[in-house]
């Protein structure tokens, strides 16, 4: 099978898509997880700093007692974000079979035979 101009072009346009789609793809994905990172290094420190707060034992028994509620907000964070990549995910490979399936048809069509 010959390959015309037209093909050739379709086949760089469909190259050029998916790589469009990539990279708004990992721009999201780099998004996501700065996300992430910040609300961790923020609950961290924020439970740091009430770990510091401690001066007496009434201060200990009420911060230790709080340690379900963090280890509750960050599991549910955790979830949350994981949730959040699997939709990344799911989006960007439905993303990337329609541009695939629309470029196979386009490359498929036989040249026109000139006359």
């Amino acid at each position: 099978m010959k390959t015309t101009p037209i093909q050739l072009d379709e086949s760089i346009k469909a190259a050029s898509d998916v790589s469009k789609a990539a990279l708004e793809h990992f721009e999201k994905l780099i998004n996501l997880q700065f996300k992430a990172a910040r609300n961790y290094a923020d609950l961290a420190l924020s439970n740091t700093r009430a770990g510091l707060g401690v001066q007496d034992l009434d201060d200990a028994k009420g911060y230790l007692e709080k340690q379900a509620e963090v280890a509750r907000d960050l599991l549910a964070s955790i979830a949350k974000d994981s949730e959040e990549a699997v939709a990344l995910g799911r989006d960007y490979a439905e993303s990337v079979q329609s541009l695939l399936k629309k470029s196979v048809a386009d490359v498929s069509v036989p040249p026109k035979k000139e006359v």
